[in-house]
C-alpha cells in the first residue's frame, strides 16, 4: 500500500502524500501522525507516505502554473487585462462578470508575463523567416489580400528601479501592421470612376482630416462646437458608388516599438504563415512617409504599392489651404480639382498644377517656418513626386485591391485605446509585451484562444489561491 491514498470523495483538493516528521499538525485539515509513519484523518480514512514535501497533485491535471491559477481564468485575465482601458477596470470586470477577485496589479502582472510569452513566440517565428524556414500555416491560400502600415504613439518611462512616480517620460512610436484577406472580382474598367460625394463635401473633408492627426498625434484641424458632418443619403450616391467594394476577410494584427528593420521582418512573417506571397492579388498600402517606399521594396517585392488616398487627400487639402488661406472660395476649388485628378490618376496633371501654384506664391527663404504656406505648398509637391509611381488608382480599383488605409487607421485607434493616455506611462518591456497580446486579441483568426490550447503549464502552483478558479474539480 505505499504511496497509495484514499481521499475523501467531496474535497476540492486531495491532500498528497506526505509530510516529513511525525506529530505534525495541518491548520485547517486536522491531520495528525500516526505510527509507522501513516497520517490519520479524524472521521475519513486516509493514507499517505513521509516523502519530506508537501505537494498538491491535482495542480499537474488541471495544469495550474505558478500564477495560481488555471489556464481557463488565465485566458479571462488576459482578456481583461489586454481589452479594458486600463488594468483597474480589468479589474472591475473581472468582479462584476466572472465573479473574480483579483487586483489590478496582479492582472498586470499575469497580462504583461503572458504577453512575454506571445513576444517569445513572435520572435522565433521571426528566426525561422530570416532562416527561410517559416511555413505557411493555412489550409487555402488567399486570392486577395493586403499589407497595411502606419505608427501611433505611447508614453514611455525611465526604468530606475527608484519605485513609484514617473521620470524620464518620453513618446515613442507604436508600429502597426494590418493584415487582411478579400473577397473581391476583378473589373474590365473603373468600377467607380467619380470621386466619391463624401470627398466633395468641406465639413466631412475637414473632419476626416482633423481625424487622421489626432491619430497620429498632431492637430491640424480644431473641431468647432456644435459642427455637424453631413454624411451623404443613400438615395442621393451615385451608381458607381454602390459598386460593391473588397470584403474584408480575416484580419490579424502586428505591432512593436522596435525599430523598422525589426518591425519588417515581423510583418514579413505574419505575412508569410497567412500564405500572402501566393496570393495572385496582393497590395501593399502605406501613408507615403519616407520610410514606407523601402520597407514595401525590402519585404513585398514584386507586390502592387499603394499609397492611401486618404493621406493623399489630406496632403492636397492642406497644400490648397497653404495657397490661398484656410476656409476660402479658391482653396476650397483648388483641392476639388486636386483631389479629381488624383482619383482619376491623372498624377501628371496632378503634378502641373501644384507647380503652378508654387510658382504664384514663390519660394519660401532656407528659414521658413514650417508653417510658411510657401514651404507647405512645395512640401506638398514633393510628397505627390515621392509617390507617383503608387497613385495609379482606377488600375487598383480595377483589380479589386484597396486603396485606403482606413483599416490600419482603425487598428491603431485600438491599440491607442488601450496603450495610450495622458495618465498612461510604460517602461519598453512591459509596452512591449503589452503589445503582444493587444494584437492578439485584434486578430480574427483566434490565435488568442489558440495559444491556450498550446501553452503548457509553467512550473507548480504555489500560494493558498491557487484552485480558487475551480471549487470543485473532482465532481
Amino acid at each position: 500500500m505505499k504511496g497509495l491514498a484514499r481521499w475523501k470523495q467531496s474535497a476540492c483538493v486531495p491532500i498528497a502524500a506526505g509530510l516529513a516528521g511525525a506529530g505534525r499538525r495541518i491548520k485547517g485539515f486536522g491531520i495528525s501522525s500516526g505510527s509507522m509513519g501513516w497520517w490519520n484523518l479524524s472521521g475519513e480514512d486516509f493514507i499517505a507516505v513521509v516523502a519530506g514535501k508537501f505537494f498538491f497533485p491535482l495542480d499537474r491535471r488541471l495544469e495550474i502554473g505558478t500564477e495560481g491559477y488555471s489556464p481557463k481564468i488565465l485566458e479571462k485575465i488576459e482578456y481583461a487585462g489586454a481589452n479594458a482601458v486600463s488594468f483597474k477596470q480589468a479589474q472591475q470586470h473581472l468582479k462584476m462578470l466572472g465573479d473574480l477577485e483579483i487586483s489590478d496589479k496582479h492582472i498586470q502582472r499575469i497580462t504583461e508575463r503572458l504577453g512575454a510569452e506571445r513576444q517569445k513566440r513572435r520572435d522565433e517565428e521571426v528566426d525561422l523567416m530570416k532562416q527561410d524556414k517559416l511555413e505557411v500555416k493555412v489550409l487555402n491560400r488567399p486570392e486577395v489580400c493586403a499589407v497595411y502600415v502606419d505608427a501611433g504613439k505611447a508614453q514611455t518611462r525611465a526604468e530606475d528601479g527608484l519605485g513609484a512616480g514617473v521620470r524620464g517620460e518620453a513618446w515613442v512610436d507604436t508600429k502597426v501592421a494590418c493584415l487582411v484577406t478579400y473577397q473581391a472580382k476583378e473589373h474590365t474598367e473603373d468600377p467607380q470612376p467619380d470621386v466619391p460625394s463624401k470627398l466633395m463635401e468641406r465639413e466631412t473633408v475637414r473632419e476626416i482630416c482633423r481625424q487622421m492627426a489626432l491619430i497620429h498625434g498632431r492637430s491640424q484641424e480644431e473641431k468647432k462646437p456644435g459642427t455637424k458632418v453631413k454624411k451623404p443619403k443613400a438615395e442621393e450616391e451615385t451608381k458607381s458608388e454602390r459598386v460593391a467594394k473588397p470584403e474584408p476577410l480575416v484580419r490579424t494584427a502586428v505591432a512593436t516599438q522596435q525599430n523598422i528593420e525589426g518591425f519588417g521582418w515581423m510583418v514579413a512573417a505574419e505575412a508569410q504563415k497567412r500564405g500572402f506571397y501566393e496570393a495572385p492579388r496582393k497590395a501593399f498600402v502605406g501613408d507615403g512617409g519616407n520610410w514606407i517606399d523601402p520597407f514595401g521594396a525590402l519585404h513585398f517585392p514584386g507586390w502592387t504599392q499603394v499609397l492611401d488616398f486618404m493621406h493623399g487627400m489630406t496632403h492636397l487639402y492642406g497644400g490648397s489651404c497653404a495657397a490661398y488661406g484656410k476656409d476660402t472660395k479658391e482653396a476650397w476649388g483648388l483641392y476639388k480639382r486636386l483631389v479629381t485628378k488624383m482619383w482619376k490618376g491623372e498624377i501628371g496633371s496632378l503634378i502641373r498644377l501644384l507647380e503652378n501654384q508654387a510658382k504664384r506664391i514663390g519660394k519660401p527663404s532656407e528659414d521658413a517656418d514650417k508653417a510658411d504656406p510657401r514651404k507647405i505648398v512645395l512640401l506638398t509637391l514633393d510628397y505627390v513626386r515621392r509617390n507617383a509611381h503608387r497613385m495609379d488608382y482606377p488600375s487598383y480599383r480595377k483589380s479589386g485591391l484597396p486603396i485606403s488605409s482606413a483599416p490600419v487607421e482603425s487598428l491603431i485607434k485600438q491599440f491607442n485605446q488601450r496603450v495610450k493616455g495622458t495618465e498612461k506611462f510604460w517602461q519598453r518591456n512591459r509596452l512591449e509585451a503589452m503589445l503582444q497580446s493587444r494584437a492578439a486579441h485584434l486578430s480574427e483568426d483566434g490565435r488568442a484562444q489558440k495559444f491556450w490550447s498550446e501553452r503548457k503549464a509553467t512550473g507548480r502552483a504555489v500560494g493558498r489561491n491557487r484552485l480558487r478558479s475551480c471549487p470543485n474539480p473532482v465532481a
